[in-house]
Formats: structure tokens, sequence, C-alpha cells
């Protein structure tokens, strides 16, 4: 500690008067005690202080980061519900007023028994009335819910098999995979051929199939919207699971590798389709399902059976995609940059290797036709991808825009004009 003066009073220099009114504080009053230590080590010390609380944030946000990641990387979605229940009746339900519960269309809705925790689904109909702050549409469930029930409006129409969903015959079948067998749906088409169970032959060998591939956490229920036209058009359907599905083998890590893996088990439908008898295939992705398509296109050895290519909101670039989520969160940019860091950490995947517009751009694009379905309102992944996609590739893809619709929404806002698109395309190249 330093030493202060000490000299006695009779040595203490004279006061000097001060202005009147002020305060007054002899020339030789020292300091107090310890002041300028204590400062000095507050000067000292400071730096190192805020490196801490940088440090502490930095890793908070992290951690925070890094679980958001573990979302975009579970096998199936649990739907976090964001809405709720407003009242219900017979054949109704009345919801909050948002973009969501407006859009007129078919859709889902789930939601959550308040004393149980399970989850119930059912089918919204038609917008029956509306005002600033409610919507009542037509709900058909078994089991109406209760008014404060949390809620969520989806695009998966049901969430039942296609017997019940949608009344088609169909088989469950198995497609022999590198991880083992993969479950998967089988709908015959509407002139009964037939997949004779697993170790059979189809009846019929001069036909096309579909293969549904679905999009993160949705479900091969997904494919439930388009099997009753696909069915009608005479074209069987395999609805297709992958690995890391409910079901279906899981390859050790429980994530998704958004198609650099997964696009194996597509590979292995496309086999077990030729050799039950289909004389080639169309490949229908929904969202990463989308993004599967595309990586089993450019990595598979043989491709010759595939005749068309049906995209729906498709991953078609997945850093744009996570920009687009981060946007709509209000997250700032450089922290989405992070958190797409931390997805591809988690996934255990480049981004790079399952850009699916890169790819093209590097293969000489599709070699075959495109049909492509997007909504403007899409905030999972951005339309501007497919905008792009079918820009690169105007004789291969045919793009159909649907204003306003939500991500993997456009069946829902218009089925019948879904239909027809699919229809033609499929007359003339399936």
């Amino acid at each position: 500690m330093p030493q202060h003066d000490r000299t006695p009073p009779e040595a203490s220099a004279p006061s000097v008067p001060s202005a009147p009114g002020a305060a007054t504080r002899s020339v030789s009053e020292p300091p107090v005690p310890g002041s300028r230590t204590r400062r000095a080590r507050w000067r000292r010390r400071l730096p190192a202080a805020l490196a801490g609380v940088l440090v502490l944030a930095l890793g908070a946000t992290t951690g925070l980061l890094w679980l958001a990641a573990g979302r975009f990387v579970r096998p199936m979605d649990d739907t976090p519900l964001n809405t709720h229940v407003v009242a219900s009746a017979p054949g109704t339900v009345t919801l909050p007023a948002t973009n969501d519960s407006r859009y007129a269309g078919t859709f889902g809705l789930i939601w959550q028994d308040g004393e149980s925790d399970r989850r119930h689904h059912g089918t919204l109909g038609a917008v029956l009335a509306s005002d600033d702050d409610t919507v009542t549409r037509e709900l058909t469930t078994d089991t109406p819910p209760a008014p404060g029930a949390k809620a969520k409006v989806i695009v998966t129409v049901w969430a039942s098999d296609p017997r019940q969903a949608v009344g088609l015959d169909y088989q469950d079948v198995t497609c022999p995979g590198e991880l083992g067998p993969m479950p998967a749906w089988f709908v015959p088409p509407s002139n009964g051929v037939s997949t004779g169970g697993d170790g059979g032959t189809a009846t019929d060998a001069g036909t096309v199939w579909v293969i549904q591939v679905h999009g993160l956490g949705a479900g091969r229920a997904a494919g439930l919207r388009t099997m009753p036209l696909l069915h009608d058009l005479g074209h069987p359907v395999l609805d297709i699971t992958y690995r890391n599905d409910p079901g279906a083998p899981r390859d050790g890590s429980n994530t998704r590798h958004f198609g650099d893996t997964e696009w194996r088990d597509l590979d292995a439908a496309v086999r077990y389709a030729r050799d039950h008898g289909a004389t080639g295939v169309v490949l229908l992705g929904h969202s990463m399902g989308g993004g599967i398509v595309e990586t089993y296109l450019q990595r598979a050895a043989d491709t010759s059976a595939v005749r068309a290519v049906v995209l729906d909101s498709p991953a078609l670039e997945y850093r744009a995609a996570l920009g687009t989520i981060a946007a709509g969160l209000g997250v700032p940019g450089p922290v989405a940059a992070l958190e797409a860091g931390m997805v591809s950490l988690r996934a255990d995947v480049d981004f790079d290797d399952v850009d699916a517009l890169a790819a093209n751009r590097r293969s000489g694009g599709p070699e075959q036709p495109v049909l492509l379905f997007h909504g403007t309102g899409d905030t999972v992944v951005p339309y501007a991808t497919s905008a792009e996609f079918a820009r690169d590739w105007p004789d291969k893809v045919r793009l159909v825009t649907v204003e306003g619709a939500g991500h993997t929404g456009a069946w829902n806002a218009d089925p019948e004009a879904y239909g027809k698109e699919l229809t033609a395309f499929l007359a003339q190249y399936g």
C-alpha cells in the first residue's frame, strides 16, 4: 500500500479561502484512503469482467442455438401449438383470427386435451363467419375440441391410414433398404393392380408408380391428399418412410440428414417398385422430401426408371430455408447464420453437399420434366428458390405459383386446381 503524507499540523500550509457559498477543503487535507487504489483496481479488472460477461452471454446463446437446432433435425416434429379454440359446436370450431385460420381451403386442425395432454385431429373446411377477432369454420371430427384448448392449423388434413382417411384400400409393405425393411403404404390404382404382397409381383406389368416422399416432421399422412386422384388416374402409389422415421430402421444418430443419407432409402423404394412390376416411376416430394428426391437424382447409380418429378415446396437450398425461418422469428442475420452452422453440425451434413440448385447447375439441369408447386406465403422454404430453379431450366420445370399459400399448402388452398395441374402433367409424362 502507498504511504500517505503525515506532515505535522504546525507545518501545514494555510488554508485557501473559498468563494462565498462554496464548500471548503484544506489543500493539505489528505485524499480518502484507498480511493485511488480501488479505482486502479477496477480499471484493471473491468476488461476481464466484461470479457467474462461476454463469454457467459455467448455460451448461453450458443446453448440456446444448439437446442433450437435440435428441432430442425428431429425425426418427427412435435408441432408446437400456436393458437387456441375459442368455441366449438357440432360441425364447427371458432378460432382467433390469424392468417392461418382465415386462409380459405381444406386444412387439418390439431388440438390438445387439457386433462390428458392427448392430441386430437380434425379436418377444417369452409369459412362460415369471420370478424376482426375470430374465424368460424367447418370442422369434421369425432372428438369436438373444448374451448380454450391449445391448437394449430396444419396442412396435413388427415392423420390416419389411407382406408380410414380417404376410403382407399391399401397394403402395408416393406422396401428392403440398407438399414433393414422400410415400411410403406401401397395403394393400388382403380384398375386393381396389386403387389401380391412383399414377395409377389404386380398383376399389371405396364404401370407407372408414383412414389411419395414426405417432408421433415410430416410423415406418410402428408401423401394422403393426392392419393385419391392418383388412384383414379390408374397409378399405383407407394408412400414411403425413410431412416429414423417412426417404425423405420434407425441409423444410430436419430436425426435427419437432409437427404444426405435418406436418398438411399428412396433408391430402395424405386428398386422395390421395379421388382414388383413398375415400368417407370414418378417421384413426388414434399418439402425436405423434394430435397431427398433431388439428391437421389444426383447421386443414384441408375435413375432410368424415373419418368417425371413432382415437387411441392421443395427444400432446394437449406441455408435459404433456415434464413427464411429465422427472419420470420425476427432473428438477426448473423445469429441466423450461426444457427445454420449449428443445424449443419447436429445433422452431420455439409449443406453444400445437398444444395439442389447448385448441384443441378453443375450437372446441366434436370434430366426429367418437373412440375413444381409453391405458395408465395411460404415462411419455411422460400418461394424464391423454386422461382430460381424454374428460371434456370424453363424447358424442364413448370412452376405453379399459388398466391398466399403456405408451406406445402398449394393443394390445401385449391385441391381442384392442384388436381388439374397434376392430371395434365401425368397425362403427358407419366
